[in-house]
């Protein structure tokens, strides 16, 4: 069987029956949706702090300059976070279907089969973290248990027959149908492009410092050449995650403006506040490092 979108609704049955909407969602209890959240920021707070120290403490004068350690220790820790994370919404994976007159929740060994007719809405988390969500609120007047986190929640919503023209909604569902992250993206913008400016650098250093392309390598050896490369490519992706992380605040608050102020246009403006993002990340970084090289 083909894998299914982490948040798409089943196809139909075969036999042109159509089943129930079904959505894959992780399910939080409001306790791991802090602890997830937490670990989101913290995560991204030591990211920024390690590529800080690498931009500010690589190149202090030093005949072998290298990165300082604590940075190091500190994309270990991001690394640990992150594998946090993952452990969470592995634990947290569940089924909620969308039947005529019920709502199911499978997860884990547990199965809520909630009537239609108890639950009074379904809001979108005012706060998208650890993501974009929806929490269903009782008639009683008590909160379902589990908060279900989905990228998208508008087909979540429209298969409720919930309200679903808030702006959170357009503003969430615009960035998941917009933006398709991708390891291969992440590579091409964290591990391969800081080649570039790395490879530029490098060499200039070479033949200025040691006189020809590979002089430190007959003089020391590979291991330092090879540590020298390293250097430059750790300080060129710690400078880009930083220019990256400028343009992702702005991004993020121009299309977070657009979804309040006209929710019908959210998606033309998150694609086009895509498309200028990684014009300004690739374009504007190479015309720094330019412009640089030239003064």
């Amino acid at each position: 069987m083909s894998p299914m979108h982490a948040d798409a609704p089943v196809e139909p049955s075969a036999n042109g029956q159509a089943e129930a909407s079904r959505f894959q969602v992780h399910a939080y209890p409001l306790a791991l949706r802090i602890t997830g959240s937490a670990l989101q920021v913290l995560m991204t707070a030591d990211l920024l702090c390690a590529s800080v120290l690498v931009v500010t403490g690589t190149f202090t004068g030093a005949m072998n300059p290298k990165p300082p350690a604590l940075a190091g220790w500190l994309a270990l820790l991001a690394l640990g976070l992150f594998g946090l994370t993952r452990l969470i919404r592995w634990l947290t994976a569940a089924t909620f279907s969308v039947e005529p007159s019920r709502f199911v929740l499978q997860r884990r060994g547990d199965r809520f089969e909630i009537p239609a007719t108890s639950v009074e809405s379904a809001r979108v988390w005012r706060l998208p973290m650890p993501g974009a969500g929806v929490s269903l609120r009782m008639k009683s007047g008590r909160g379902f248990q589990y908060g279900l986190r989905v990228a998208d929640p508008l087909p979540v919503l429209e298969a409720m027959g919930k309200e679903a023209h808030h702006p959170l909604t357009a503003f969430a569902h615009a960035r998941a149908t917009v933006i398709r992250r991708r390891w291969s993206h992440v590579a091409l913008k964290f591990v391969l492009f800081p080649l570039v400016p790395t490879v530029i650098m490098f060499q200039l250093n070479q033949r200025i410092t040691y006189g020809g392309p590979f002089a430190q390598y007959r003089m020391y050896g590979l291991g330092p050449y090879l540590q020298s490369f390293f250097t430059y490519w750790i300080y060129f992706t710690a400078l880009l995650v930083l220019f990256a992380s400028l343009w992702r605040v702005l991004s993020e608050l121009v299309a977070f403006a657009a979804a309040w102020i006209s929710p019908g246009r959210a998606r033309g403006v998150r694609r086009f506040v895509e498309v200028a993002s990684a014009v300004l990340y690739y374009g504007g970084f190479c015309s720094l490092v330019a412009w640089r090289f030239l003064q």
